[in-house]
C-alpha cells in the first residue's frame, strides 16, 4: 500500500478511521452495521476534505467552482480511502474468522495504530535518518497510534 500519489490523504484517512473505530459503540451493533457506518463516515471524511480543498483552493485564485477541478481533487483526496483499507479488512477478516465485534474492532484499531507507525519507520528511512532523530521520528508515529487507542480507552 505505497502511498506515492497523495501520501498525506493515506495518513490522514488511516487515522480517521482509526478514530471512527475507536468511538464506534460494540454493545448493540452489528460487524456489518459497524463496516457500513464507518465507510459512511469515511465517505463523508473524503467528501468534506474535497470540498475543502477545493473552496480553498477558489478562496486563493478567486476562480469559479468547476466539474474538472471538483473531480481532480475527489480523486486525489480519495487516498483517505486507501487509508481505511487495512484496518477495515482487518475487521472483515475477524468477522469472517468468528470473533466478537468487540475483538474484531480492537484488531482494527491496533493494525490502524500499527500502519501509522510502519508510515513513520517507512518514512524516517527513506529520509536517510539514522540515530536519535530517527527514533524520534518513528515515536512520533508510535504516539499517534498510542493516541488513537486511547480514544477508544476513554470512550469505552
Amino acid at each position: 500500500m505505497e502511498p506515492d500519489d497523495n501520501p498525506s490523504g493515506v495518513i490522514y484517512g488511516t487515522i480517521a478511521v482509526g478514530a471512527v473505530l475507536a468511538a464506534e459503540s460494540t454493545r448493540h451493533e452489528t460487524f456489518g452495521e459497524t463496516i457500513a457506518a464507518t465507510a459512511i463516515v469515511l465517505a463523508l471524511y473524503w467528501l468534506a476534505h474535497t470540498y475543502a480543498t477545493v473552496v480553498g483552493d477558489r478562496l486563493k485564485t478567486r476562480d469559479t467552482l468547476s466539474a474538472d477541478a471538483l473531480w481532480r481533487a475527489l480523486l486525489r483526496e480519495a487516498a483517505i480511502m486507501k487509508g481505511a483499507v487495512i484496518p477495515i479488512a482487518v475487521l472483515a477478516i475477524l468477522w469472517a474468522a468468528g470473533v466478537s465485534l468487540a475483538t474484531g474492532v480492537t484488531g482494527a484499531l491496533w493494525s490502524s495504530a500499527a500502519a501509522l507507525a510502519v508510515f513513520e519507520i517507512i518514512a524516517t528511512q527513506r529520509s536517510r535518518v539514522s540515530g536519535t532523530q530517527g527514533l524520534l521520528q518513528i515515536v512520533v508515529g508510535a504516539l499517534l497510534g498510542a493516541g488513537v487507542l486511547l480514544v477508544r480507552v476513554v470512550l469505552h
